[in-house]
């Protein structure tokens, strides 16, 4: 079975590449702009915790490709419960969870926003992330019986 090509750099797939080894020869990325070796690109967009550097240039063509997009801007809730299933899914804290990981979760679940609402809605990743963090601290207070005080964490 033939994968699909996928850049080293930034793990999105190659535009127009079909079977590899590819590229035949040295090329730039559409995605990250940078250099592809001849032959170096990947059978899949797997990272292991060695290529965080990896993970963090897709995040960037992410971002940049969901701000151009220039979406309307959300239900709070239903970005912070999206947030949340993806980490739960992926089995990481909602405070860590990677825009990669949401990105691959929301191309697969049609109940997930798109990540240009997601940042059309909060302005940056970190800042949905830290809002999903908050609101999960504050909900486990309140179902351990903390009360109103404890929902201001």
């Amino acid at each position: 079975m033939s994968t699909l090509p996928h850049c080293p750099h930034c793990l999105m797939p190659v535009p127009g590449a079909a079977t590899l080894p590819y590229p035949p020869s040295a090329m730039r990325c559409p995605n990250c702009r940078l250099i592809i070796g001849a032959g170096r690109a990947r059978a899949e967009a797997v990272a292991d915790e060695g290529e965080a550097r990896s993970r963090g240039s897709a995040a960037g063509v992410l971002a940049n490709a969901a701000r151009r997009v220039q979406a309307e801007v959300g239900d709070r809730e239903e970005v912070l419960d999206g947030l949340r299933r993806t980490a739960a899914l992926v089995g990481s804290g909602v405070e860590r969870l990677r825009m990669l990981d949401y990105q691959q979760a929301a191309d697969r679940d049609p109940t997930l926003l798109d990540l240009s609402v997601v940042l059309a809605t909060f302005t940056t990743w970190k800042a949905a992330r830290a809002a999903a963090a908050t609101a999960d601290v504050a909900e486990v207070a309140v179902e351990e019986g903390g009360g109103a005080s404890a929902q201001v964490a």
